[in-house]
């Protein structure tokens, strides 16, 4: 009678084993896919990040070479024109025997070189942004605007103190401002333009809007980054864990907020 009972116990111990032995091993394969899965998301994420730095690097040097061909347009549009035509009206002075001649040539050839110098300025002012080095973010935005007020455009400056930021923050709050402005001239045809820069808990908002033509966003990669340098604006924001965000319409202006965190 006590046979059938062990034989039962051991049936009984092998199953629970087997059922262990069974347990166990969906165990180990469930974390092996479960590992394998994850390490092909780290993977993705590590390709997609890779594709983002090398999308980020190419924007910073497509920026890069579209302003050394906007530094040798200036240089050759500008300063080359108004140099050679200063040579002109110097060369000319050796043929004009009166004096009243000669004073009139040198005027206008003084008033060229001045206005080449004054072009040069403005070059390198684009280049190293002295306003920002000597009296901070603040004001530098201010005299950026007042720029814009100098040429007929009406404008409101909103700040909020930001001279504590970093350098690199307050270089990128300045050079996408100053491309910004730089736009509402070429393309905008605005005649009010308002700045906000502001300070929300953690970061630092700056927000330029126009009543310009505007533009429809969806072309602007294929038919005005280019033009606008919205790459480079895109690539300065990414490289400091920010955001760019442009909203526009035809014949409803243009808004561009940037967010940075500190």
């Amino acid at each position: 009678m006590d046979k059938p009972s062990e034989i039962e116990f051991a049936w009984l111990l092998f199953g629970g084993v087997g059922a262990m032995l069974l347990l166990a091993v969906v165990v180990v394969v469930t974390l092996i896919i479960y590992q394998r899965k994850s390490y092909r998301q780290q993977m993705r994420l590590q390709q997609l990040l890779l594709d983002h730095q090398r999308e980020m690097i190419k924007s910073v040097v497509g920026s890069q070479e579209s302003e050394r061909e906007r530094i040798t347009r200036d240089l050759h549009d500008e300063i080359g024109a108004s140099l050679s035509v200063a040579k002109l009206f110097i060369r000319q002075i050796k043929y004009d025997t009166t004096d009243d001649g000669v004073a009139k040539l040198a005027d206008q050839a003084s008033e060229v070189l001045a206005e080449t110098v004054k072009s040069i300025r403005d070059i390198v002012q684009n280049l190293s942004p002295a306003n920002l080095n000597r009296l901070g973010l603040n004001k530098a935005l201010g005299i950026l605007l007042a720029r814009l007020a100098a040429a007929g455009i009406r404008t409101q400056v909103h700040q909020e103190p930001a001279d504590d930021l970093s350098e690199a923050r307050q270089l990128a709050l300045y050079r996408i401002a100053q491309e910004i402005v730089g736009n509402i001239v070429k393309h905008a045809a605005a005649r009010h333009v308002e700045l906000r820069l502001e300070r929300p808990a953690g970061g630092v908002r700056l927000t330029v809007s126009d009543d310009g033509r505007g533009f429809d966003p969806a072309l602007a990669p294929a038919a005005l980054a280019p033009g606008m340098g919205l790459g480079g604006m895109n690539a300065r924001a990414g490289l400091l864990s920010g955001a760019l965000t442009v909203v526009s319409a035809p014949g409803q202006g243009t808004r561009v907020t940037l967010e940075l965190p500190v």
